[in-house]
């Protein structure tokens, strides 16, 4: 039997508390213990204070149901146990010795978790609750028992508390801890925690919960409806080698959280590879629940009208890391997919590693040029969960000409295999052809190399083995080169975007990251660039790396926006809605990506030694004075009868001075595709005067580089696009002393270092930031140079190819021979 004591009074207010006692009639019910656990022996203390006119029960007696009761029969959560029972009773939170009885074993998880100080506790705020039920402890403390018997946990007592004039406070304790919770009758609000240890999750007793707890008011209208918010934390002390996926974003980011008006864990699952997490939340700070249940409506308003805007925001995790989400979709997977594709002048086969939600396939087959898209994925069941629970992600049904379910595509070919040993053994040596044609049942020939390889997989900074594998692995990035066309191009999601005050990325978590640069480019990878997005969601910007296998490839990374808009319209697939098929990714989009993220230059300048762009690149250095164009003027140069005209020191200027670095930034450029364009019209309509003087001006005034990846020409507008070669060595301005003249040179092989608009670095966030300041403004006089002074430069740093070397040095030993006149002088007399 159950017992209830009413505690004498020893303090005046008694009389009125006999008087209109509170209902008694009916004791509270008791504590249950289910079949097959036993309630240790405990040591059993209270004390209470003797408050006038309050009462207090108290159950300390524990009934046992009888053998065919199993739990409530309300129960949806079969099998569900917050802290496991062993066969002889005792709990993974008990501290006694077990029984030398044979036990259920467990997992290891559960194993090793089961003697550490560690638990988990679940806060729950429920508003728009029946006012009755939050004032009665009876009603209050058989939901408390029956939550406790669907969640097979062990309640030793409860105490509960009736406040005048109104509202409960009651505490069960628990052989696993404790169950607690407070009312407010009158707001219809009640604020509930349960803590337990163990391992077993609390999260999915979330409804029984809600269904136990939330009793709707019998008057409620359809917008009062109980609702409630809640947190889940882990707490106390675990091994931080065992992976909890509670422990990384799904609990920092969402269950952990109570700023959410909805947050509804929609799947679990475990596959055979990972654990999948997929979660809708609606944060009132950025969208308003009101809305979304308006949107849900036909009534005809602009939510109802429109109600892919107010959609909650759905999040998918992999062991607890996050990886997409349904308002960042497009911005990450347009922002992973389209800066590569459309680097590359023509891609037919696309290779994808991971991408198990489909969205990277989708963007891939929304180019016209694709033939042929290899996804591998190594597990097929988040591929079909994906399908089932974020369809979006995987939807191709818009795209003229594709399958509804892109993995459908006719152009699709999908392994689920591991991703590593599949490039591997069909691209790093002979053995892999061997191994391939007893491949009876591949779907293509797969040693055809990729135009475009895309790695959708783990982030850098995951702690994993397989991480490792991805981002450290000399072999893996062989089999990607190999497996690639000679104008191929990767690309990859490298994590979060560092920060101002990281250290570099070798010493940190990142150091992933900065491995797979250093093994991109042993592996023969000529341009590495990265990029990050900061619309995809995540808690940090995101960023990305992009690497060309020859040098002139990245001159398309560097297309301009119109450019890129013209791509966009001749090679993306229409839609049958009529809507753009690119959500997010457009031309200027590209322009940005093209300079990377100041925070990737700090890191990668405080890597030890540091590079020597650092020093000399990042900005104009204020130790440097400079020689205002004023201080020069424009005569006819001294260096030869043809020389034409030169530009002469007005004043005397000290060694290491800048030259005209206010007028030398703004230059004439004539980028990649604007040079191509005038060369193929001068040999077509050549004799035409106005296209000649333009081609003479170009070439006559102005420096070649390839810093864009092919040849571009940029022309000084101010008057230092009259200085003149120094013959002999005798130049004295320009960015170093090379000590090496026309005639010293060797005319056929290129002295290293010596093409103007270069860069030896391979990966060098610094050049890509200050491409301008290289190009001009990096000029010094080399010497002392007196007022009067023709200044001079060595026209040999003014060479941007291997294939014009030869040719300008013979030209300049003829022209400082006098047999031969300079381009601008042949213009100017006709010739």
């Amino acid at each position: 039997q159950s017992s209830m004591r009413l505690r004498p009074d020893y303090h005046e207010g008694m009389a009125a508390f006999v008087a209109n006692p509170p209902l008694v009639k009916k004791g509270l019910p008791p504590p249950i213990v289910l079949d097959g656990k036993e309630v240790p022996k405990t040591i059993y203390t209270s004390k209470n204070f003797d408050t006038a006119a309050s009462t207090t029960s108290s159950n300390v007696l524990i009934e046992r149901p009888p053998a065919t009761i199993k739990g409530s029969s309300s129960d949806n959560h079969d099998g569900f146990e917050a802290c496991p029972a062993a066969e002889d009773g005792t709990k993974a939170c008990s501290r006694g010795k077990p029984k030398a009885v044979e036990v259920v074993p467990k997992t290891p998880q559960e194993e090793e978790e089961e003697h550490l100080p560690a638990g988990q506790h679940l806060l729950i705020d429920i508003k728009n609750v029946d006012g009755d039920f939050l004032n009665s402890e009876v009603r209050l403390a058989q939901a408390m028992i029956d939550i406790v018997t669907e969640s097979r946990l062990t309640l030793l007592s409860y105490h509960c508390h009736s406040l005048v004039p109104n509202g409960v406070t009651c505490v069960g304790v628990l052989l696993e801890s404790h169950v607690s919770f407070h009312t407010w009758p009158d707001d219809g609000v009640i604020l509930l925690d349960l803590f337990t240890c163990g391992s077993a999750p609390l999260v999915p007793l979330l409804p029984a919960l809600q269904r136990l707890f939330g009793v709707p008011r019998i008057d409620a209208g359809e917008d009062e409806e109980p609702s409630m918010i809640w947190s889940h934390k882990l707490r106390g002390f675990r091994n931080l080698k065992s992976k909890n996926p509670l422990a990384s974003d799904l609990g920092s980011e969402v269950f952990d959280l109570m700023i959410y008006d909805l947050k509804d864990p929609t799947m679990t699952e475990q596959t055979i590879y990972q654990r999948i997490d997929i979660v809708e939340t609606i944060e009132p700070r950025f969208q308003s629940i009101a809305d979304y249940r308006q949107s849900l409506s036909d009534d005809g308003s602009y939510q109802s009208l429109h109600k892919e805007l107010y959609l909650p925001e759905r999040r998918v995790f992999l062991d607890g890391v996050l990886q997409s989400t349904r308002l960042g979709d497009e911005a990450y997977h347009e922002s992973l997919v389209h800066p590569a594709m459309f680097a590359h002048a023509n891609p037919e086969r696309v290779a994808i590693i991971g991408g198990g939600e489909g969205a990277t396939l989708r963007e891939v087959l929304k180019h016209k040029t694709v033939k042929k898209a290899v996804m591998v994925e190594i597990d097929e069941e988040m591929v079909n969960l994906s399908h089932k629970y974020i369809p979006s992600w995987s939807d191709c049904s818009d795209l003229d000409g594709s399958a509804d379910w892109c993995i459908e595509d006719r152009r699709a070919d999908v392994y689920y295999e591991d991703a590593v040993a599949w490039f591997i053994d069909r691209f790093s040596g002979d053995d892999a052809a061997d191994k391939n044609e007893e491949d009876d049942d591949d779907k293509l020939d797969n040693l055809d190399p990729f135009d475009i390889i895309i790695m959708d997989a783990l982030d850098p900074q995951d702690d994993v083995p397989f991480a490792k594998v991805l981002y450290n692995s000399d072999k893996l990035v062989r089999a990607l080169y190999q497996g690639m066309t000679e104008n191929g191009v990767i690309v990859m999601q490298l994590g979060g975007s560092p920060f101002e005050h990281d250290p570099p990325d070798i010493l940190t978590a990142s150091k992933n990251r900065a491995l797979m640069t250093d093994i991109l480019a042993q592996a023969g990878f000529k341009s590495i660039h990265v990029y990050e997005e900061g619309h995809s969601r995540f808690m940090f910007p995101w960023s990305y790396l992009v690497a060309f296998k020859q040098y002139q490839s990245r001159a398309l990374w560097y297309s301009n926006p119109a450019a890129v808009e013209l791509k966009i319209h001749d090679r993306i697939k229409r839609t049958y809605s009529g809507k753009p098929a690119l959500k997010y990714f457009d031309g200027a989009t590209m322009s940005g990506y093209t300079v990377p993220p100041k925070a990737f230059e700090t890191v990668f300048c405080r890597k030890n030694p540091v590079p020597e762009e650092c020093l000399e690149a990042r900005g104009f250095d204020p130790k440097y004075a400079n020689a205002p164009v004023k201080s020069f003027e424009v005569k006819m140069s001294t260096v030869g009868e043809k020389s034409g005209r030169g530009v002469f020191a007005a004043v005397d200027i000290p060694a290491n001075t800048r030259i005209a670095q206010e007028q030398s930034v703004h230059f004439v450029g004539f980028p990649p595709d604007t040079c191509d364009l005038l060369q193929s019209m001068f040999e077509k309509v050549g004799a035409a005067a106005a296209l000649k003087s333009m081609y003479g001006y170009m070439h006559g005034y102005g420096f070649q580089s390839r810093l864009m990846g092919d040849d571009e020409i940029y022309v000084d507008s101010s008057i230092l696009t009259f200085v003149n070669h120094g013959c002999n060595g005798t130049y004295n301005m320009g960015f170093e002393k090379s000590g090496w003249t026309e005639w010293t040179v060797d005319s056929v092989k290129v002295p290293p270092g010596s093409l103007s608009g270069t860069t030896n670095s391979v990966y060098n966030p610094v050049n890509d930031r200050h491409l301008y300041q290289m190009m001009s403004g990096s000029d010094f006089t080399l010497r002392d140079i007196k007022k009067g002074e023709e200044i001079l430069d060595n026209y040999l740093a003014f060479t941007g190819s291997e294939e014009d070397w030869t040719k300008d040095v013979l030209d300049l030993r003829a022209q400082c021979s006098g047999e031969a006149v300079g381009t601008v002088t042949s213009y100017e007399e006709g010739k």
